[in-house]
């Protein structure tokens, strides 16, 4: 439960999240305020597929996971955008993500934006600072390896599947309606600062209400704030970031107690110099469940070279979750190893090797074991 000090500052934040953005809004309604044309919406976006070939196994008896060793996979997203620029120099723009696919989140981001010499400000359903303003993430090179490699139950036997996002992206499975603030770049630096009142787990259209849900929703009230220094050391490039994030978990009733409120963080950086980089990443994410003792910790390293059109990665990535009244954890550890060609202007080629280790909290066969996948796919930009 966060302390009457940290309530404080939470208080303090959002205040200034709303009084930079009522300044914002004076900002846009100064000088002239005409555009030189209404938006226009531009089509963008991506589709790529895989095959995958793999031994996925658990300790318990071979009938209980030895399935099929090879499979396809796709997923794709359609963006729909559009800005235009008024005549005082402002920038607004809007935009829509539609899954390719049938999903349960079928628009995963929805907003709109203004830029200009104040900054950056959005407004709707898209991911926070924490994960936009990140950095570390070196060394992936299986494209959507999230969505295809480590799918389902056969890779994650444990059900600690891997993220090491911070903010938002560690509460949350999908973005959620908030509204967020990015200052101008400075000598490098840069601050963001975003703000949900409510977790709706996707489902934005009935946007978030004045009374709470009282239905011990974990995540509401997030407030995000994060920094990032983006800039060269003689030949060298440097990224760094870090983040915090506070929330609150609701009440199941009028009275009740709420469960424990979830709170993180997350810092990481990476440097690139003659084509390689390397970087790394670690977050923490206090009583994860609403639950107390329930903490999880995720970090990764990696690094890759770039030469022409072929790019080689790999990286190795630990997570571990805390269950509360055991003393064991669960952990997930994964290992990649991938290359990818761009065959030509938005057409790449990928693939690589992934390695799974599964440890579970309550050393049950059923839950534990090792999977290795193989992974050819391709990916179309447009």
């Amino acid at each position: 439960m966060a302390t009457k000090q940290e309530r404080e500052k939470v208080k303090a934040m959002k205040n200034i999240l709303y009084g930079t953005t009522a300044l914002v809004a004076v900002s846009l309604l100064a000088g002239t305020a005409g555009a030189a044309e209404k938006i226009k919406l531009g089509l963008g976006g991506y589709w790529r597929g895989v095959i995958q070939i793999g031994d996925n196994e658990s300790d318990a008896s071979p009938a209980t996971l030895d399935n099929r060793g090879h499979g396809l996979g796709q997923e794709s997203e359609i963006y729909f955008s559009g800005k235009t620029t008024l005549d005082n120099g402002i920038k607004f723009g809007v935009m829509v993500q539609l899954e390719g696919e049938t999903s349960g989140d079928q628009i995963d981001n929805t907003y709109i934006w203004a830029d200009g010499s104040f900054g950056r400000v959005e407004f709707g359903e898209t991911w926070g600072v924490s994960l936009l303003m990140s950095a570390g993430s070196i060394g992936e090179l299986i494209d959507g390896h999230g969505d295809f490699g480590s799918q389902g139950s056969v890779t994650t036997l444990n059900g600690l599947g891997l993220n090491s996002y911070g903010g938002d992206a560690g509460i949350l499975q999908t973005p959620d309606q908030k509204i967020q603030y990015f200052t101008p770049r400075m000598s490098g630096f840069q601050l963001g600062v975003s703000y949900m009142p409510e977790n709706n787990t996707g489902n934005n259209s009935t946007g978030s209400g004045l009374n709470s849900q009282l239905d011990g929703t974990v995540g509401n009230e997030l407030l995000d704030v994060a920094a990032n220094y983006v800039g060269k050391m003689g030949g060298t490039d440097v990224r760094v970031f870090g983040s915090r994030f506070v929330s609150d978990t609701e009440a199941t009733a009028v009275g009740a107690a709420a469960g424990t409120d979830v709170d993180g963080y997350s810092a990481g950086g990476q440097i690139g110099m003659s084509g390689f980089r390397i970087g790394g990443r670690y977050t923490k994410i206090d009583d994860r469940a609403g639950a107390a003792n329930t903490d999880r910790v995720e970090w990764r390293a990696g690094v890759d070279y770039a030469s022409g059109p072929y790019k080689v990665g790999i990286v190795y990535q630990l997570a571990t979750g805390d269950v509360a009244a055991v003393v064991r954890d669960d952990e997930t550890r994964y290992v990649s190893v991938g290359g990818s060609y761009n065959l030509g202007p938005g057409i790449k080629l990928f693939g690589g090797l992934q390695f799974f280790d599964f440890e579970d909290s309550s050393n049950t066969a059923a839950t534990q074991g090792s999977n290795t996948v193989g992974v050819i796919g391709t990916k179309f930009s447009f």
